[in-house]
């Protein structure tokens, strides 16, 4: 390849870099205002749905856990 495409590539990439990088600000500054306005009204992130019923909890279910002695060879 020539010097000259090398350049154009290179410019190619750099153009489509920075066009992500606005892209991510541009999106980072839109979560910010939006979690800054739902704070600000008061809403709850992530509120459970109330009709739906609660999860039971799971009975603890004994397990042998063995004790860390010193590392076995393997063989």
């Amino acid at each position: 390849m020539t010097a000259e495409r090398w350049k154009r590539i290179i410019r190619l990439m750099d153009e489509t870099f920075e066009d992500y990088l606005t892209g991510m600000a541009t999106l980072r500054e839109r979560v910010v205002m939006d979690l800054g306005r739902k704070l600000s009204d008061g809403e709850v992130l992530d509120r459970p749905d109330l009709e739906q019923a609660l999860p039971r909890e799971r009975a603890a279910v004994p397990t042998r856990h063995r004790r860390a002695r010193g590392r076995r060879p393997r063989g």
